[in-house]
This record gives C-alpha cells, structure tokens and sequence, in this order.
C-alpha cells in the first residue's frame, strides 16, 4: 500500500519498491478508460508560449491515439490570469481535470482538499514512480497526500554576453566565481563601456536569486513555517546590490523596471552583459541573439550551495475530476512515457524520472548539452530542495520585488525595506 508521509519524514520506500509492478500496469493499461466502457472526456490545462502549446498538443494527440476512450479537451493560455481562471473554476465546480501548478499555490489548493491524493493512484496501478527520486516526492507531498508530480525541473544560471566582453576587452567569468567576482566583473564592464553597458541586471527584487543566496547562508528563503532567513542575510542581499548600483555595474533602476520580468532580454537588448535565468531558457535566449552566450552556475557556489533542483511547474489531479483514474493515466504518459518526453522535449525543463531523460534530450545541441552539464552539476553537488512553500507565498514573492523597487529609486533605505519586508511578509504567512 502506498505509505502516507508527511512534510518532516516521508517514508516513499514502499512506493518505489511498488513502482516497478505500477509501472507494469500503467504501461498495459494504455487502451483502459477506467471502470467503464463509455468514452471518457479529460479537460487538461497549462500556461506557456506557442513552442509549449505545440509540443504539449502534440503529445497529447499521441495519448488519444494510444486511449482511443479517451479524449483531452485543451484549456492553454499564457499566464496572465491563469491562477484567477483556475480560480473560479474551481469556485463554479467546473476545475479542469488535470491542472498545471506552479509551486507557490501547491499548498494552498492541497490544503484546500482540492487535489487528488496522486499516491492512491499509485496503489491502483494507474501511475508509476519508478525512477523518481525520494527527495523530489518529500517535496511534493503535503499533510501526508502526494499531491503533484513535477513536470520538469530545472535549476539557476547566470549567462554571460562573451561577444559583447570580448569587444570591450573584459573576460567573463567562469565556474568557481564568487559575489565579489561579479560585482568587480559588473564595475570593469561599465568602465570599459563608458558606463553604456551594465555588468548585469539588478537583480535585488528577484526572490529566486535571494532564495540561492539564503542557502548559501545556510537558510531558507520560505520554509513550512514561513520566513526561513534572519534580517541580517536579507539586509546583506540588498546592500549588496545598492552598491552595485553606486558602483554604476548593475543596470539603473528605469531599466531595471523595464526587464523586472525577463532580465535575459536586458541581455539581448545589449543593456547588461550578464543576468540570471533558469538554465532550461538557456538555448532560447541563445537563439534570440546573435551574441555567444556562455552559461555558468550562480556567483557563490563553490562555498556552500544555494542551487537546487527546482521543479519548474507540476501536474496535478483536480478533487472534482469525474475520471480521476482516466487523469491519473495522462498524468503518467506526460512524465514516465518515452515517446511522450520525446515529443515534450526540455521546454519545461528537465524530467523528475531519470528514465526518460535521454530521450527528452535525445538530439540535443551545443546549448542544451551544457544547461544539462549545469543541471547535473546541481545534481551532484547542490542544496537540497525546499519544502513546499507555505500558503500566502505568492504574495510575499510580489512582496520582495515591490518593497526592492523601492530601495532602487531610493524611497526606502535598506534597512527600512528590511524592517517593512520582514514585518508585511510575517503577516501574509499567518
């Protein structure tokens, strides 16, 4: 039977020592609608671009061809309103079946009773978890219920504009750099440049960047009980991008604001010559410019590691699902079927079962190869990932970024913002 954890000791043996008999009967049951003979309709939905959209139809088409019972109505968008959509889906009882949710919300819906214990499926032979990693289930199950399965993981990069250094006579720099190597790397950039290029975006209103900075401190960014860091570690963060900015290494706060949500475009825009991304966006930012790209694991890494494997969204099963063993197969297909992560390939990042990687990767160019290097380097020598972030996260994420872009323009002091940051997000977090 499948055995029932929870956020401080999860017991997942008994499942990965069940999965290989799961998977049997998961991979045999590809013309099984479920307990009926009657067609089975699936509502599945995601957010993403137009190159997610087509890979995810695609793999989608091949999951009807294989259930031929089984239809997948397709409910896509970007993800401006996404989370108030599935919102008042939910509210009008009308949720898709299978849903892709990113982190911050996970435990807000689970603690609503609004998704399926994927575990049970498990026991029912409808989903397999072989191949998956103990760690990655700990972080996906909540008050003792697995409530999603990552659907790709990835982990932070800093990418480095070598065409842009190489003309300035600056030399990027390389695996083992530390913070004070960025921020002397950022001062020579604009020097070099006439203060016309930025060393690197300003990156003190991203939470994800602290969250690797917090580690490295030997903290956490959120934990099961909230704020998992002292005043000290986040006042340390911020100082250290105001003198960046003083320094004129790190880009002004106008244009800060300009590439809050995408600093690589500063990058492509040939305002910075360095930013953080997650190493899945790697070859598409490549692709968007002519300028080599060289990708390197964050400032600060050879001391302790903050980088982690992150799940980059997950798959859930709604609770209102009428078919929750129909979803609970098309939640298999999408992370354990070879043909499936072919067709996927690592546009949402890396698989969670390691059996499938090759062939999400399979054919993969110069760019892709080295995120994967990166991505495997976390794996050997990383942190390990958080706990579920707790509800009220997303809005202490919007937190950070705001009360930061403050101290940019120079409406809060450091210390001020800290004060206001650490006391507002206490609040959020109950």
């Amino acid at each position: 039977m499948f055995t029932q954890r929870n956020r401080n000791g999860l017991k997942v043996a008994a499942i990965l020592a069940g999965s290989a008999a799961a998977l049997s009967l998961a991979g045999c049951a590809s013309g099984d609608t479920g307990d009926s003979d009657e067609p089975i309709e699936l509502r599945m939905t995601w957010w993403g671009d137009d190159s997610r959209h087509e890979v995810t139809n695609a793999a989608l088409d091949r999951f009807e061809e294989l259930n031929p019972g089984i239809t997948v109505v397709r409910d896509f968008s970007g993800f401006d309103g996404y989370l108030d959509k599935i919102t008042t889906q939910y509210t009008g009882g009308n949720s898709p079946d299978v849903i892709q949710l990113y982190n911050e919300v996970l435990v807000e819906f689970a603690s609503r009773g609004q998704l399926v214990d994927l575990g049970e499926q498990v026991d029912a032979g409808n989903l397999s978890l072989d191949g998956w990693p103990e760690d990655l289930l700990e972080v996906s199950t909540i008050d003792g219920a697995l409530s999603a399965l990552p659907f790709g993981l990835s982990t932070h990069g800093f990418i480095f504009d070598n065409t842009a250094l190489e003309d300035l006579g600056v030399e990027p720099l390389t695996e083992g750099y530390t913070w004070d190597d960025l921020a002397d790397f950022a001062a020579d950039v604009s020097e070099a440049s006439d203060g016309s290029l930025a060393g690197v975006t300003d990156l003190s209103g991203g939470y994800q960047v602290f969250e690797v900075w917090a580690k490295q401190h030997g903290e956490e960014f959120l934990d099961a009980d909230g704020i998992g860091f002292s005043a000290s570690t986040l006042e340390s963060f911020w100082d250290y991008w105001a003198e960046l900015r003083e320094s004129g290494g790190a880009t002004a706060p106008d244009v800060t604001s300009e590439y809050q949500a995408t600093p690589y475009d500063a990058v492509i825009a040939g305002v910075a010559a360095s930013t953080f991304l997650f190493t899945n966006q790697y070859d598409g930012v490549q692709e968007r410019t002519p300028n080599v790209l060289s990708l390197e694991r964050m400032p600060g890494e050879a001391g302790q590691p903050g980088q982690y494997l992150r799940t980059a969204m997950n798959l859930t099963v709604s609770a209102q699902s009428e078919h929750p063993e129909a979803a609970a197969k098309l939640v298999d297909f999408l992370v354990n079927n070879e043909e499936a992560n072919s067709i996927l390939g690592l546009n949402r990042g890396f698989p969670a079962n390691a059996n499938v990687i090759d062939a999400a990767s399979e054919g993969a160019n110069e760019n892709v190869q080295r995120a994967i290097a990166i991505f495997e380097s976390v794996r050997e020598h990383g942190s390990p990932a958080p706990v579920p972030a707790p509800a009220g996260s997303g809005t202490v994420n919007a937190l950070f970024q705001e009360v930061a872009q403050q101290v940019q323009f120079g409406q809060l002091s450091v210390a001020d913002a800290v004060e206001q940051f650490m006391s507002q997000a206490a609040s959020e977090l109950g």
